[in-house]
């Protein structure tokens, strides 16, 4: 970065590091604003602010596309759900800036992931924050173990619970939160692996793939499965990571359906209880009638639109919550994000990318992933692919006028 005028490095500096916090959810305490706001937003906020200020003085404007099209029409969509729906007018403006943020990311990561050089510092940034990530969810096995609770180890969830073993959270406020965290590193770090040593290289995913089995998740599936497609080299391999992948997609949307009684601690007694629906069910299905109720702007911003034991409760279907929730339009809009990303990337396709989306995507039927923050950076990592696709086209057409 030594040869990149400072205003570029401190936006970078400042990017990067708002990237290695965020699995950093409530470590360093975060005393105000929102329930759901760490010091990562902080310095993402000192980050934009520095990204706009850069583009004043070098008089450079952000090339529009589809891509940003898709997140003002979502964003839009929120605020006339905000405006309509909210019964909580303070609270939902608050979750609205959230979302703001989120489109914000993806603008400022399509435009910097492109620069000569922030390859190094991105996948070097990321590696490191893994590592002492690995470090945290490894400390809180054994402070588990040794009989002393800390934050480190999050909910049992619909697991048994037991002290013979504990699901791991570290930083971040939930175990599939870690989790997701571990399959969006992954992503990122294997399309920027050629910056790293080899030894940080191949150190990384598997201290990563430890980490994702200490959740006991779901996730540990979509890890394993998106750590093949990046590996494939062959038809027949990719033809078998296929039926592994309907495999992966049937198994998580049958959890949402019905329960699986399971205890880690003893495995050879996990069954499915076929005779009750799965209470994630009672979610999806008061949620759906939120929506049918509520088409248009949803039960407002930051509302849950479903029940669960009777209590308010998000779906954990990302479509569906962000029907119910937002309503139809945004729906259509965060959809649109999706096709034009794909429909306008470059060739061949960066896996490493899209086996992070997709791994968030299979995550989508069991979870509400629309809110995470590293989502909105692989979403703009795959824009930056969009944006050097037409850099390289233009290019090329010149050569040859």
């Amino acid at each position: 970065m030594k040869s990149l005028p400072i205003l570029s490095r401190i936006v970078i500096g400042l990017y990067v590091t708002s990237l290695v916090l965020l699995p950093w959810s409530w470590f360093p305490p975060f005393p105000w604003l929102h329930e759901h706001a760490q010091w990562s937003d902080v310095v993402f906020a000192a980050t934009a602010l520095a990204w706009v200020f850069e583009k004043w003085r070098t008089r450079t404007r952000l090339q529009w596309r589809p891509m940003h099209t898709s997140i003002v029409l979502y964003l839009g969509a929120a605020l006339l759900s905000l405006v309509f729906s909210s019964p909580n007018k303070y609270l939902g403006a608050m979750k609205w800036i959230g979302l703001v943020e989120l489109g914000v990311i993806a603008t400022i990561t399509a435009d910097l992931a492109g620069r000569p050089k922030i390859g190094v510092t991105l996948a070097m940034g990321l590696a490191l924050t893994s590592l002492v990530v690995a470090a945290a969810a490894m400390a809180g096995l054994v402070l588990f173990y040794s009989g002393v609770h800390t934050r480190l180890v999050g909910t049992y969830g619909d697991l048994i619970p037991s002290p013979w073993y504990a699901r791991v959270q570290a930083g971040t406020i939930h175990p599939n939160m870690l989790a997701s965290y571990c399959v969006f590193a992954a992503a990122v770090i294997a399309h920027h692996k050629n910056a790293l040593p080899v030894w940080l290289r191949r150190v990384t995913p598997l201290v990563l793939g430890v980490t994702v089995l200490t959740t006991l998740s779901r996730s540990i599936l979509v890890f394993a499965l998106m750590a093949g497609w990046r590996q494939a080299r062959t038809r027949f391999q990719r033809i078998i990571l296929g039926f592994a992948t309907a495999a992966c997609i049937g198994i998580i949307g049958s959890l949402t359906i019905w329960n699986l009684s399971l205890d880690p601690a003893q495995p050879a007694q996990a069954h499915w209880e076929l005779d009750k629906k799965s209470s994630r069910w009672e979610a999806v299905t008061t949620s759906w009638q939120t929506f049918v109720a509520h088409p248009w702007w949803g039960s407002g911003v930051d509302t849950e639109p479903g029940a669960r034991f009777g209590h308010s409760f998000n779906a954990h279907f990302t479509p569906l919550n962000i029907a119910a929730t937002l309503g139809g339009p945004a729906l259509l809009a965060f959809a649109a994000l999706f096709f034009f990303l794909w429909r306008d990337r470059m060739r061949p396709t960066s896996i490493a990318i899209w086996s992070g989306i997709a791994g968030l995507g299979i995550e989508a039927l069991a979870q509400d992933v629309e809110d995470f923050r590293h989502l909105w950076v692989l979403i703009g990592l795959a824009g930056a692919q969009v944006i050097q696709r037409e850099s390289s086209s233009s290019h090329f057409t010149g050569i040859q006028a």
